[in-house]
């Protein structure tokens, strides 16, 4: 029988990673942290509203909630509070509205931050959708009146409810259920605010594709891969892997767009994790392929995936798997997965075996880093943050890097390549390493099977071409067309 649905909302730190956390058995109507939890209710505070986010109290409330509505049969609801314009608002405002929320409460609610502009309040003895309306339409009310005295944007209150079963699994579920309420209610705002649109909002997207994410397992998820190619003779030197969603309805979904929503989430740690065991396990079966020549796989590092005590363990784990098959890992971090990196976390996964990459950073960004005194082995350079600059920058700006690299004992690779005279620029500026839609797009793992195998599948390419092929620029529309090869044509 086909294992259950893995949903991405998933407390964190259950065992399984992304797994739902399975349904409590009968257990005594009251533990010793009921008081404990009623007292911390009592005692809500600003200080405490406008702190670190209190996901952990939130589920701990609502797992003690579950547990008297089985036991003892006490209802309760949970409501999501999106506060439109918070992020935008000022101290006094701030703490001024964490003031007002937490004197509209009953002495048992418990309320706490669960996001940068989103609070979750667990309100007993809340039985029927009648009780919660009104409980959410008072709230809204007192959010969203003038405060005297306090300058700084309109607020607007988006509330979603979700009532309790006794068929609950989770908090989990309790929580998916009112945070897609809460983006319903902010949609319908929305659109009363602004009329039906043909063209969806950014609003509304990023509210679709959050609600998406509440609704998709593991399995909506696939790892791609994109060649970076060797500039020395044109083989593949590594694969860096990327996951890709595609969605039915909003079609691809890009990093950009659900990665903040699964950092919110706290399941940027546990997607990570799995993305590096299917890449590593995926380049383990095409290692054999190649006579012997190891397949290098870059996987990044996010910065909430880096801080997790796991990581470590996580890394050793998958090189453990691939260490009789000639696979070779590579990790790239940014700036801020490098500041989140616990001491002696780099020297650790150098000292193991791992290929470490500062991901997309210029010569000032390198010193910055203090890169000196860290085991990096590449340097990437992102075209696209340079490209724009006039022709002299670029060329600087890469000779720069490549300089920096070669101080660094550490090697420069080029992404973004999309077109030759950029593949050109970065062979002349002695970068050995470069990747783009130019090799090749991100692409499925069968897709990208004919590449791995070949010898020197990009040899063609770093071949310097005739300057009788170099087209002057034009400011008009270019009135010749090349198609690009099929791909059976590339096989």
């Amino acid at each position: 029988m086909a294992d259950p649905p893995v949903h991405l909302f998933a407390r964190a730190s259950d065992p399984g990673g992304l797994s739902p956390r399975a349904a409590a058995g009968p257990v005594p109507a009251r533990r010793r942290h009921d008081v404990a939890r009623a007292q911390l209710a009592r005692e809500t505070t600003p200080d405490v509203l406008l702190g670190l986010s209190g996901r952990q109290l939130i589920e701990e409330a609502i797992d003690l909630a579950l547990e008297h509505l089985r036991v003892r049969g006490e209802p309760s609801a949970v409501l999501f509070i999106d506060l439109d314009g918070l992020r935008a608002a000022n101290e006094d405002l701030r703490v001024a509205l964490a003031k007002r929320l937490a004197a509209a409460l009953r002495p048992d609610d418990v309320v706490a931050s669960f996001r940068d502009d989103v609070f979750v309040v667990v309100a007993r003895g809340v039985a029927d959708d009648d009780l919660a309306y009104a409980l959410a339409t008072r709230l809204t009310r007192e959010l969203e009146a003038p405060l005297d005295g306090v300058g700084g944007p309109q607020i607007r209150a988006s509330v979603g409810i979700s009532l309790m079963r006794e068929q609950d699994p989770s908090a989990a579920a309790v929580v998916a259920r009112a945070d897609a309420a809460m983006f319903s209610a902010r949609n319908k705002a929305f659109r009363d605010a602004h009329g039906d649109d043909d063209q969806p909002s950014r609003l509304s997207r990023e509210a679709q594709v959050e609600a998406a994410f509440e609704r998709s397992t593991i399995d909506d998820l696939a790892v791609c891969y994109q060649p970076i190619a060797d500039l020395r003779d044109g083989s593949i030197a590594a694969v860096q892997a990327h996951v890709h969603w595609e969605h039915p309805e909003l079609g691809t979904i890009a990093a950009h767009e659900w990665e903040p929503i699964a950092d919110a989430h706290g399941q940027l740690p546990p997607i990570g994790r799995w993305a590096l065991d299917e890449a590593c396990a995926q380049t383990v079966r095409w290692a054999p392929a190649r006579s012997g020549r190891p397949m290098r796989t870059c996987v990044a590092a996010a910065p909430a995936q880096v801080a997790d005590a796991s990581f470590a363990d996580d890394v050793m784990r998958a090189l453990d798997r691939g260490a009789a098959t000639g696979h070779a890992l590579a990790l790239s971090f940014t700036a801020a997965a490098l500041a989140a990196a616990s001491p002696g976390l780099l020297e650790e996964l150098a000292d193991a075996g791992v290929e470490l990459i500062f991901d997309n950073a210029d010569a000032r960004c390198a010193a910055q880093a203090n890169l000196g005194l860290l085991p990096i082995g590449m340097l990437t350079l992102d075209l696209a943050t340079i490209d724009a600059r006039s022709s002299s920058d670029v060329t600087r700006t890469l000779a720069e890097t490549a300089a920096t690299a070669g101080r660094l004992g550490a090697r420069a690779v080029a992404t973004g390549v999309e077109r030759h005279e950029q593949l050109q620029m970065v062979i002349d500026a002695g970068f050995s390493f470069a990747q783009g839609s130019l090799f090749k797009r991100s692409q499925s793992a069968p897709a990208t099977e004919h590449l791995v195998y070949a010898e020197r599948p990009f040899a063609g390419l770093i071949a310097r071409r005739p300057a009788s092929l170099d087209v002057p620029a034009h400011d008009g529309e270019a009135a010749v067309e090349v198609a690009a090869p099929s791909e059976r044509d590339a096989r």
